[in-house]
């Protein structure tokens, strides 16, 4: 009994470490994500793994980052990936929308900016 509570102790440490192992970081910029990406084996496993970056670089206010890794997807690897091309699209806009609210901030702090 306690051999089998053994075994199944190490099997599970075992388990958790290897799949720990596989987890992968989040890129700090559109170039690294790239760069790993092509270490992967399939065009679907590098979309999969770009994906995820993209997202992650979105949620990270990263918008102009995102967007090259979603243009990257879509004119190397898959022209089709519709998650692609959403964040590509939503990217797009947290850019412009940013873009907007930095102008109106320099507008509002220097009178007569614009008239």
């Amino acid at each position: 009994m306690k051999r089998l509570i053994f075994v199944t102790i190490v099997m599970v440490s075992s388990l958790t470490l290897s799949l720990a192992g596989c987890a992968q970081k989040q890129a700090v910029s559109s170039k690294e994500a790239v760069e790993t990406a092509n270490t992967l084996e399939t065009v679907n496993q590098k979309v999969d793994y770009l994906i995820k970056q993209a997202k992650a670089l979105y949620d990270s206010k990263e918008f102009q980052e995102a967007v090259a890794v979603a243009q990257h997807i879509l004119k190397y690897l898959d022209s089709n990936s519709q998650e692609a091309k959403n964040i590509l699209e939503r990217a797009k806009e947290a850019l412009a929308d940013a873009t907007k609210g930095a102008a109106e901030d320099v507008k509002s702090k220097l009178p007569g900016f614009g008239q």
